[in-house]
């Protein structure tokens, strides 16, 4: 696993919250043709700086974020923040597997003879 930094390192002694996504990017194959093309995904992990703290969270990009709040914006380490994107992740896969599953079944619902099917 190789973590791209696009932000480079922090600088010495800045507070900062980080963020773990993956990204690609899109690209110009023809522009005559209108034929784009996408890059392979790649994990990016950003910092922010952090404006002040507070006991409940940090103001970071202008805002208030919480940081003892179950689902997080922004984490303390690198560290957490690769595990916070890993949970985000797997969330995402369950909410999709259980959609897939249930268009299928409602896609059955077009076939001839669909009461059989249905126990």
């Amino acid at each position: 696993m190789k973590l791209h930094h696009p932000h480079g390192p922090v600088p010495e002694g800045v507070d900062v919250l980080w963020r773990c996504e993956a990204k690609s990017y899109s690209y110009v194959i023809d522009a005559d043709r209108e034929e784009y093309g996408v890059t392979a995904p790649r994990l990016e992990m950003r910092w922010y700086h952090v404006d002040r703290r507070t006991p409940k969270g940090a103001y970071c990009c202008g805002e208030f974020v919480r940081l003892t709040a179950y689902k997080k914006r922004f984490a303390e380490t690198e560290a957490d923040a690769l595990r916070d994107f890993k949970a985000r992740k797997k969330k995402q896969i369950q909410i999709l597997s259980r959609q897939l599953v249930r268009a299928e079944r409602e896609l059955a619902l077009t076939k001839p003879n669909h009461d059989l099917l249905v126990a």
